[in-house]
């Protein structure tokens, strides 16, 4: 069929793809119009994808870009109040992924550029505007093949006084970043715990990394042994190895990183949630402690959830002095050949 002569392809079987990689930020001639990254390469032959179309049906759907919708500072005053109150120390970048993330909680495009809420901040915010541009950063390497190179463990001892401890796997913040597992529980002390954790994502993603990677704690242990375990079983060569790094301090930056953002970003808000004179309950005693457990673990987790989300679906900030993909670790992972990096 010659190629002007072809239909449109249906709403119905494109809108999935556009909403997916809405999320995760790409641009329509770029990226989004890319019927091999869409999955759509078996139909090429019998529709045509017109980009003037293909907008339409974006916008269908409720996908405005924010240069079409326009929002000012007025339009968001009610959403970053909101925000606020969750994410208290967010940044520009953080509360822009919110306001996103929030559009889809509303069912609107809350899509807008950076300068409405560096002006928003500015003008609202300018002492905590002020005690962020003092911040001073400091340079480390972290080495990795590729994806699925090295899965970085770590666990948060920093909300125990809650009686909430934290657990994370990251893989290779120099290539994807993504969040493997982001979990709460009321200890983070138990070895078999953890290998949980590594097991559900393991069966989840079908496949495992080369190696693992922690700090040498004894909550590690039983990661380490498993790990090298199924590594042995799938290959004889590496029979006696320990396919397993123990880091020294500080040494494994990615979780660090991470937990600097989640300080950061996340977990402020929900602290002030934690130390509202109303919550008040006895670590001492079983009946509080228990009931506190059952209502505050499962709203933890999905607090911890929808910041993963938001983490995996977002593209990396550009950095022309680092040789880094800059796209969402989700998307980096699914797709490494388009980042030119190769998945192990």
């Amino acid at each position: 069929m010659m190629g002007k002569n072809k239909p449109n392809p249906p709403l119905t079987e494109i809108a999935a793809p556009i909403q997916k990689y809405w999320d995760r930020e790409y641009d329509d001639e770029e990226n989004l119009f890319d019927t091999e990254k869409y999955g759509l390469g078996e139909d090429s032959d019998l529709y045509l994808y017109r980009i003037r179309k293909f907008r339409a049906y974006r916008t269908e759907l409720g996908l405005v870009r924010a240069r079409t919708a326009n929002f000012t500072v007025n339009d968001i005053v009610n959403d970053m109040i909101d925000l606020r109150q969750r994410h208290p120390h967010a940044g520009y970048l953080r509360m822009k992924r919110e306001l996103r993330a929030r559009g889809k909680e509303v069912k609107r495009s809350v899509k807008l550029s950076r300068a409405v809420i560096q002006e928003y901040m500015h003008r609202y915010e300018p002492d905590l505007v002020r005690r962020r541009i003092r911040r001073r950063l400091k340079r480390r390497r972290f080495w990795a093949a590729g994806v699925n190179d090295v899965w970085c463990l770590d666990q948060h001892d920093k909300l125990k006084r809650y009686g909430l401890a934290l657990h994370i796997c990251m893989v290779l913040t120099h290539f994807t970043g993504k969040f493997k597992w982001l979990r709460v529980w009321w200890t983070n002390s138990n070895p078999r715990l953890i290998f949980g954790y590594y097991l559900d994502r393991v069966k989840k993603d079908g496949y495992i990394p080369l190696v693992t990677q922690s700090d040498p704690v004894p909550e590690s242990f039983c990661i380490a042994k498993g790990h090298s375990f199924i590594r042995q079983s799938l290959d004889s060569q590496l029979q006696g190895t320990l396919q397993h790094r123990y880091m020294k301090e500080k040494n494994n930056l990615p979780p660090e990183i991470a937990w600097s953002g989640l300080r950061r970003d996340c977990v402020p808000g929900l602290e002030d949630i934690l130390a509202n004179p109303h919550v008040d309950y006895s670590c001492d005693n079983p009946l509080q402690y228990n009931v506190f457990k059952w209502v505050a673990i499962p709203w933890f987790q999905s607090e911890l959830d929808a910041y993963a989300k938001l983490h995996n679906s977002t593209k990396r900030r550009a950095q022309r002095n680092k040789i880094l993909p800059h796209g969402p670790p989700d998307d980096i992972e699914e797709h490494p050949h388009r980042y030119k990096r190769s998945g192990l």
